[in-house]
């Protein structure tokens, strides 16, 4: 948060208005619990006045990024098949709104404000959880937000942004020692939540943010080396997992002592597919199947002993978002997270700092996670926004290194030029 503020002109302090609006439109949303239903609300208002106080260059940002508003303009476009079209209509609109808002973020706020804000926004909810939150009678501790899937979530991302912060020298001491409290007690909060899932997912993520560090050391060509073992055990290790993934799973399951079928995942993956099957291009709309008097939803929600109209989804990203979108929809949202996992993973090889390190961690955490839960692309989502938030970072990073790389190869070239001019007037 150290850019959000700095002195000008004796003891007038001067506010870096575009800093502080997203990081409170971020807090609103992770926060969600404290606000209650004026979340929403807080994240637009500020969000809303992040994009009007500079509203110019906030237009050069919708025209730069325009592609990855497809994602909502086709959410809205599926109104005219939605099952419901009034709630596709009203969803689609919130979505669009969130990541207008996610790309105005991404090109007014830099990443190590976006790093620090986030680690004090985290930890904001960390400790109102051990305050405030509360455990029933020999189960998982759920926080602040009544329920242990949603309280590791928030610690997984805790950790990460611990992690990252810890190791960024450009962050001030104190908020480094506080990150570093942090990464500490995240493992035991993990624990607390009874999420052998979280704990999973986090170590892998958090030693890439380690390993990104590290290259800082390597040459060009290490670096080169290092990247292409890491695509080939990546390769390996899916591979692997795509051959051998039920029976790994329930191994893992088993020895954790958890249900082996994900507590009824399985069996409802098998009715989404089918559900994909009938409607496999255009799905049934956004938002368009839980939806209170919808039979299948009901029949689901009766199935899970889970209150009609209450949340409730098909706990894999992919199997979710394609039966409401089709498979369009789908391959939209696969773009915007494989392409920016791709670009953050290049961007951090050349520029391995903490910011990108924990980009490309945070990435992969979604990605893993996306399997057996909705991670993105929904209204209001911090990891919705996340994500667009990375594939912008990471595109004009890279876009950037290059042309910077230009302008040394045309100076040099300008000075060999200059140099064969000296030669060639001496030799005259």
């Amino acid at each position: 948060m150290s850019e959000a503020m700095r002195v000008a002109h004796g003891n007038v302090v001067r506010v870096d208005v575009a800093a502080t609006l997203a990081s409170l439109a971020l807090a609103a949303l992770v926060l969600n619990p404290m606000f209650g239903s004026l979340s929403a609300l807080a994240f637009l208002g500020c969000g809303g006045l992040l994009i009007i106080t500079n509203i110019h260059h906030s237009a050069w940002l919708f025209a730069r990024w325009w592609f990855l508003l497809l994602l909502p303009a086709y959410c809205v476009l599926s109104t005219l098949w939605s099952l419901f079209p009034p709630i596709t209509l009203r969803y689609s609109i919130q979505l669009a709104l969130t990541m207008a808002i996610a790309i105005v973020i991404a090109g007014r706020v830099s990443t190590p404000t976006l790093l620090r804000s986030l680690f004090i926004v985290y930890a904001i909810g960390v400790v109102a959880s051990l305050l405030f939150g509360y455990r029933p009678s020999g189960a998982a501790w759920l926080g602040i937000f009544g329920s242990k899937n949603a309280f590791a979530a928030h610690v997984a991302v805790f950790a990460l942004t611990s992690v990252a912060v810890t190791l960024d020298n450009t962050s001030p001491l104190l908020l480094r020692l506080g990150a570093l409290f942090g990464a500490l007690i995240s493992g035991p909060l993990l624990v607390m939540a009874q999420s052998a899932g979280a704990i999973l997912m986090v170590v892998p993520c958090a030693v890439v943010v380690v390993l990104v560090m590290l290259t800082n050391r390597l040459t060009g060509m290490q670096k080169v080396f290092l990247a292409a073992c890491m695509t080939l055990i990546l390769a390996a290790v899916a591979l692997f997992a795509v051959a051998n993934g039920e029976a790994l799973m329930a191994s893992i399951l088993d020895s954790s002592g958890k249900d082996t079928t994900l507590t009824g995942r399985t069996d409802l993956w098998a009715i989404g597919l089918s559900f994909i099957a009938e409607r496999p291009l255009l799905g049934v709309g956004y938002n368009a199947f839980w939806v209170r008097g919808f039979a299948p939803a009901e029949q689901l929600w009766a199935m899970f002993d889970v209150p009609s109209g209450a949340g409730f989804n098909f706990h894999n990203t992919y199997i979710s978002n394609t039966v409401e979108l089709g498979l369009i929809g789908m391959l939209l949202q696969v773009a915007i997270i494989y392409g920016g996992a791709a670009l953050i993973a290049a961007y951090a090889l050349v520029r391995p700092n903490a910011q990108n390190a924990f980009l490309l961690g945070l990435q992969l955490l979604m990605i893993l996670r996306s399997f057996i839960e909705v991670e993105v692309f929904f209204e209001f989502s911090v990891r919705s926004i996340l994500a667009v938030a990375t594939f912008i970072y990471a595109a004009q990073g890279l876009s950037a290194y290059a042309q910077a790389g230009k302008r040394t190869s045309r100076a040099q070239e300008r000075q060999v030029a200059r140099a064969r001019h000296r030669l060639a007037a001496t030799g005259d």
